[in-house]
């Protein structure tokens, strides 16, 4: 997760949808099919030359190709996330050297989803923000739940521009300590005592309560 500034809370964090591991998923299998039919009617020997142990090193060797052609996709898919925190939009891509880019909410103008039919029916897509100072329209690529991510975005654009804090994100300075229990004016230090009320100096409550 992306380091976050002082006071700032994360909303929503998410990656792209796992239909993305569907092409490589299918060249894989293609590629494992393909290699080991050959492998399959290709002749056991030629010319007296046992030919056994070439074909299973073949065979060894293509399952490790296709295996880490695999891994590295998932590692990169791992390595991008898309974060929306109650002050900016953050994306964080690569995998030896990162790269991180910010949108402020004050700066974001519109943003949409865009969905094909089978999208819909996968809950993946696209979101689109537009944002003051940028050239173009950013779009966030096949992530899951767009419709989510988008309107969870037009809630913290809304709390941010009216200071409201969004249902479930503590406002700005917030400290649980503090606000455990009622203090009287002109009391401060005090731990809260059973029941919320923090008594004043040098009363103390009695064994029963009182």
């Amino acid at each position: 997760m992306p380091q976050l500034m002082p006071g700032e809370h994360p909303i929503r964090v998410t990656r792209q949808h796992w239909t993305v591991f569907i092409p490589v998923g299918l060249v894989a299998l293609g590629a494992l099919i393909v290699g080991f039919v050959l492998l399959a009617i290709a002749p056991s020997s030629i010319s007296g030359h046992d030919l056994g142990e070439v074909k299973t090193l073949i065979g060894l060797a293509l399952v490790l190709v296709v295996g880490a052609t695999v891994l590295v996709r998932y590692v990169q898919w791992r390595c991008l996330t898309y974060m929306l925190t109650d002050l900016r939009i953050v994306v964080r891509r690569g995998v030896l050297s990162r790269f991180t880019e910010s949108i402020a909410l004050d700066r974001v103008q519109d943003s949409g989803v865009r969905q094909r039919l089978l999208a819909r029916v996968l809950k993946f897509g696209d979101v689109e923000i537009e944002s003051a100072g940028r050239d173009g329209t950013e779009v966030l690529h096949h992530i899951a739940d767009p419709a989510g991510f988008s309107n969870d975005l037009l809630l913290a654009i809304q709390a941010h521009r009216t200071g409201r804090p969004m249902p479930g994100i503590p406002p700005a300075g917030y400290d649980p300590g503090v606000h455990s229990g009622y203090a009287p004016p002109g009391v401060s230090g005090t731990p809260a005592q059973p029941g919320g009320y923090s008594p004043a100096p040098g009363y103390t409550r009695g064994p029963d309560g009182v």
